[in-house]
C-alpha cells in the first residue's frame, strides 16, 4: 500500500559508468610500427552541429561558464555545466533554485526559461556569468534559437523527457493549541493531556500543494518503536495522515499548509511495526523524534522523507 511503500522505500538514481580501455597489438614482425590502435571512446572526433546544444557548449557555456577550475559551473556549484551531457540534464525541463516554479530551460519558450533570465539580468538576484562581462547580445540570441526550437541536444533529436522532478524535503513545525510554535528553541516539552498540531510543508514541481495524494508523521521512540496515533486505523495505526490547510503558518521558506492534530494521552502504546507488537507506556518521560513524509503523485509518485530537528518530550 501507499503508507508502507512511501515509509520504507527510497528511489535512488545511480549514473551508469562506462569504462574503456585503449591499446595496441603488440609488434610482431619487428618493424617498430605500432599495429591499428583502438579509438578513445573519450575523444570528440566530430565538430558539433550548428545551432546544436554542443556547439553552444563548446562556444558558449564552456569558454564562459565552466570549461576551466575556478568558472562557477565546473561541477563546484549547481548546475554542473562541466561538459554537454552534465549540461544538458542539469538544464532542460528542471526548476531552477532562485525561481522554483519556474524551468531553468523551458523547450520553446525563452521568455519563461530561467537561463535567460540569469543571463539578461531579468528579475534575478544575480547576473551570470557571475562577476564577469556578460554574454553578448549574439551570444544570448544563440541560446534563445536553440530554446525557442525545442531545446534538442542536436538538429533532429528526440526532445528532453518531461521529468518527474523530485519532491522538496518537507519542514516540520510544532505548535500549541493556541498557534504558538513551540520548535524553535530546542526539543519540544509537553504535558500529556495536550493537543499539538503537528505541520509541514510541501512542495514539488509539477504538483500543487493542495493536489499533494499523501503525506503523514511518524513518531518514534528511542528504540525505533513508534507510537500509535491512529488507533483507529486497521491497517498502519502508527502513521498519521496529515491533511491540506490553505490557511497554514509561514515556515522559514514555504508555508506549513498540511496537518495532523494529536491530544497526547496519559497512556501511548508502542508498536513495532515490524513484528506487530504492542506495549503500553507511561506517555511521562517519553522522548519522541518527529518523522515526516509525503508523495507526490500516486503514480510513479516520488516520496521525500524528514526527520524533525525537535523531539517532543512529554511530561
Amino acid at each position: 500500500m501507499i503508507v508502507r511503500a512511501a515509509l520504507t522505500a527510497c528511489w535512488i538514481a545511480l549514473p551508469a559508468v562506462a569504462l574503456a580501455a585503449c591499446g595496441s597489438e603488440l609488434d610482431v614482425d619487428g618493424d617498430h610500427v605500432d599495429a591499428a590502435v583502438d579509438p578513445d571512446p573519450l575523444a570528440v572526433d566530430r565538430v558539433p552541429a550548428p545551432g546544436s546544444f554542443d556547439d553552444l557548449h563548446r562556444t558558449i557555456i564552456a569558454p564562459r561558464c565552466s570549461g576551466q577550475p575556478g568558472l562557477c559551473h565546473n561541477g563546484q556549484f549547481e548546475p554542473n555545466l562541466s561538459t554537454p551531457g552534465n549540461a544538458y540534464a542539469y538544464l532542460v525541463n528542471r526548476p531552477a533554485l532562485e525561481k522554483p516554479t519556474l524551468l531553468r530551460v523551458d523547450p520553446g519558450n525563452p521568455a519563461t526559461s530561467v537561463l535567460i533570465d540569469k543571463l539578461r539580468n531579468r528579475g534575478v538576484a544575480t547576473r551570470m556569468p557571475l562577476g564577469a562581462d556578460p554574454l553578448d547580445e549574439a551570444q544570448i540570441a544563440a541560446v534563445e534559437a536553440w530554446i525557442r526550437g525545442g531545446a534538442l541536444r542536436e538538429p533532429g533529436a528526440t526532445p528532453a523527457p518531461v521529468l518527474n522532478n523530485p519532491p522538496t524535503r518537507p519542514e516540520i513545525g510544532i505548535f500549541d493549541s493556541g498557534g504558538g510554535r513551540l520548535d524553535t528553541a530546542g526539543p519540544v516539552r509537553v504535558n500529556a493531556g495536550a493537543t499539538i498540531t503537528l505541520r509541514h510543508t510541501v512542495r514539488d514541481f509539477e504538483t500543487a500543494d493542495a493536489m499533494i495524494p499523501f503525506g503523514a508523521f511518524v513518531l518514534n521512540a528511542p528504540d525505533g518503536r513508534s507510537a500509535i496515533i491512529n488507533p483507529g486505523a486497521a491497517m498502519d495505526p502508527h502513521v498519521g495522515a496529515t491533511s491540506y490547510d490553505a490557511g497554514g503558518p509561514m515556515g522559514t521558506g514555504d508555508v506549513l499548509n498540511f496537518r495532523r492534530s494529536w491530544t497526547i494521552p496519559t497512556t501511548i502504546t508502542l508498536l513495532n511495526p515490524d513484528t506487530g507488537a504492542r506495549q503500553d507506556v507511561a506517555a511521562a518521560g517519553l522522548t519522541l523524534t518527529v518523522i515526516c513524509v509525503y508523495v507526490d503523485s500516486l503514480s510513479n509518485g516520488i516520496a521525500t522523507i524528514e526527520f524533525g530537528a525537535a523531539p517532543i518530550t512529554i511530561q
